[in-house]
């Protein structure tokens, strides 16, 4: 099939084996450094710049730009790989790395000169919720407003905010007419506001603007068309959920692997002469939890190949394919869950303790699920398609 194999062309395939070989390297101080990280609410800025030389945060941009031109699967291949070693890293790199999809629709000429004339590695923050008020003026917009789950414990290059514009007709579907804008982060201010349960090093603080001049050149509509020059933008709107799912699959391989050092130690409290590893019924389970997460990940590359090989013939995804797709969020994501649970389960006490990464591990896949990616109604929608009702995208 041609679209495969131009997803999977030689030097496409060169650069990801590159990108993830430097990653490895890093990975022994990544999960070394995990508790460190958790507790300073921070992820070291020493990991952060050797993630930024491996290529990490430039990996889903255009070759043609400087960057690597990852496509989604790849891309969720390199946050898989982090976020086995620290769930806190791999989502911190999937939402800069992923985050340009939201800016595709600013104009182009903005987005080629005058954010990547320089190259590609930079680094973003922001958020795409619509919580900001504009008020149209003469060149842009006077923009204000608070918004929340800005991740990334870093100074970013640039700031991505989402608002709502006063005064402007309804778009023809009803919805307010809202937009996006790329701002520098001296614009605005950052707040100490991320004291959560998990993924607590990713600093996915609020920020607020007060009456802030914004060049229209520098905003977008928050649903429109595309002016990024790589198949992987070509995508429907919010594309990135499978980034997501990639750091619970490899919050989970962590977990598996921190399961496995205790099936050779552990022996269980009334029945000192084995270790729990010894066991039939757990060596079972263990089993059944390992085919799940290897499930999910198969899961996750079969619907994402599916509608980047549409999106690299220039197509649309069907609606089956797309929800398909977008509906393995949702089932990654809470199915991700349940694994943990019963990861957590089978460790009995010694999951537990602080000093174990399990627990870490628990309560960031549990921050991951929040989101809005695996609560999207994808499963519904494509039920209702699968019943044979009208496209309902």
């Amino acid at each position: 099939m041609t679209t495969l194999l131009a997803a999977t062309s030689p030097d496409n395939r060169a650069a990801h084996d590159g990108v993830l070989a430097r990653v490895r390297t890093h990975l022994p101080e990544i999960a070394a450094r995990s508790a460190e990280a958790e507790e300073a609410r921070a992820v070291p800025a020493e990991i952060i710049a050797a993630l930024r030389e491996a290529g990490v945060f430039r990996m889903s941009l255009p070759r043609a730009w400087g960057g690597e031109q990852f496509d989604l699967v790849q891309s969720a291949r390199v946050v898989r790989e982090i976020s086995r070693a620290d769930g806190s890293t791999g989502w911190t790199v999937q939402a800069a790395s992923m985050a340009w999809f939201f800016v595709r629709s600013l104009p182009r000429e903005t987005l080629e000169r005058e954010v990547f004339g320089d190259g590609a590695d930079l680094m973003l923050r922001g958020a795409i919720a619509p919580k900001g008020r504009a008020t149209p003026v003469a060149g842009g917009y006077r923009l204000s407003g608070r918004w929340p789950l800005a991740s990334g414990s870093f100074t970013p290059d640039w700031l991505l905010a989402g608002f709502v514009v006063d005064g402007a007709p309804p778009l023809p579907d009803g919805r307010p007419d809202m937009r996006v804008a790329l701002l520098r982060p001296e614009q605005a201010t950052f707040l100490d506001t991320w004291d959560a349960v998990g993924l607590r090093a990713t600093q996915s603080t609020d920020f607020t603007m007060d009456d802030v001049f914004v060049p229209e050149r520098f905003t977008g509509p928050l649903v429109g068309e595309n002016h990024i020059p790589a198949p992987f933008y070509g995508l429907p709107y919010a594309a990135t959920g499978a980034s997501h799912d990639a750091v619970i699959i490899g919050c989970l391989d962590g977990a598996l692997g921190d399961l496995a050092e205790l099936a050779v130690a552990k022996r269980p409290a009334f029945d000192p002469r084995m270790v729990i590893g010894e066991d039939p019924v757990f060596q079972e389970k263990f089993a059944e939890l390992h085919l799940r997460t290897a499930a999910l990940w198969a899961l996750l590359e079969q619907t994402g190949r599916t509608v980047m090989d549409r999106a690299l013939a220039g197509d649309e995804p069907t609606s089956t394919e797309w929800f398909a797709h977008t509906g393995c969020h949702q089932h990654i994501h809470h199915e991700g869950i349940r694994i943990l649970n019963e990861i957590m389960t089978l460790s009995g006490s010694s999951g537990l303790y602080s000093s174990n990464p399990l627990q870490r591990r628990w309560r960031d896949v549990r921050c991951v699920s929040q989101h809005v990616a695996g609560n999207n109604g994808s499963l519904r929608r494509l039920g209702a398609v699968l019943s044979g009702l009208e496209d309902v995208r």
